[in-house]
């Protein structure tokens, strides 16, 4: 639901990837006049909450009118589907998708299978080893940020995150989306689209990798915004 609004300067709350928090963005150099916001998640309520009944859940911190919203990975899921239920003014893409179209079919596949539901969480959170190149995570400080984020999962989250990302549904572009993406995901391919803002050579986690480069995109964005 976007609707126009006057307001120079909309206040930005920023959306983590699966699981993760505040400490994603941390490299991230932005204007300071640009308010900006952390939205924290929430537990789920069970393993099958809709993922619309937790962004109605999800929505009480965003308290000022007509935001930006900005979704890392997962996140960027997240504020679809906040957009679909309060008034935006722009949702702004990094690392993420933007319809079940883009979702890789390995994932689809994986996500009827339903092991993100029975595989055991130390199994799960075991893979941080092999983590750092997958999500690309370079520097010291980038792979124990990462390593952090994985061992400090929570079970239930972690799992139900994985089956509302492999089970969206989302087929439609919204209007008003900015979507910047890195041409070396890993994790969430890129699938082009004319509109799509390409990092060369970016990865997954550039927003901590490439973090000048993406706070230059991101801050000609916000400004004009």
């Amino acid at each position: 639901m976007f609707t126009p609004t006057s307001a120079p300067h909309p206040t930005i709350y920023f959306i983590s990837g699966l699981g993760a928090d505040w400490r994603m963005f941390q490299f991230l150099k932005l204007p300071d006049f640009l308010p900006q916001q952390y939205v924290e998640w929430l537990p789920p309520l069970h393993l099958d909450e809709p993922l619309a009944a937790y962004a109605q859940r999800l929505k009480a911190q965003i308290t000022t009118p007509n935001p930006i919203l900005l979704g890392l990975s997962f996140g960027g899921v997240v504020a679809i589907e906040l957009a679909k239920i309060m008034p935006i003014r722009k949702v702004i893409l990094l690392s993420s998708l933007a319809t079940r179209k883009a979702l890789p079919r390995h994932y689809k596949v994986l996500g009827k299978t339903n092991l993100h539901r029975y595989l055991p969480f130390k199994l799960m959170q075991g893979i941080y080893p092999l983590a750092p190149p997958f999500f690309g995570a370079h520097t010291k400080p980038e792979k124990n940020l990462l390593k952090d984020v994985i061992l400090d999962m929570d079970e239930v989250f972690l799992r139900w995150a994985l089956g509302q990302l492999l089970g969206w549904q989302q087929q439609e572009v919204l209007p008003n989306i900015v979507q910047i993406h890195g041409t070396a995901d890993l994790v969430l391919p890129l699938h082009d689209r004319s509109d799509i803002i390409k990092v060369p050579g970016g990865e997954h986690l550039m927003v901590m990798h490439q973090a000048d480069e993406i706070s230059a995109i991101l801050s000609k964005i916000l400004e004009a915004s």
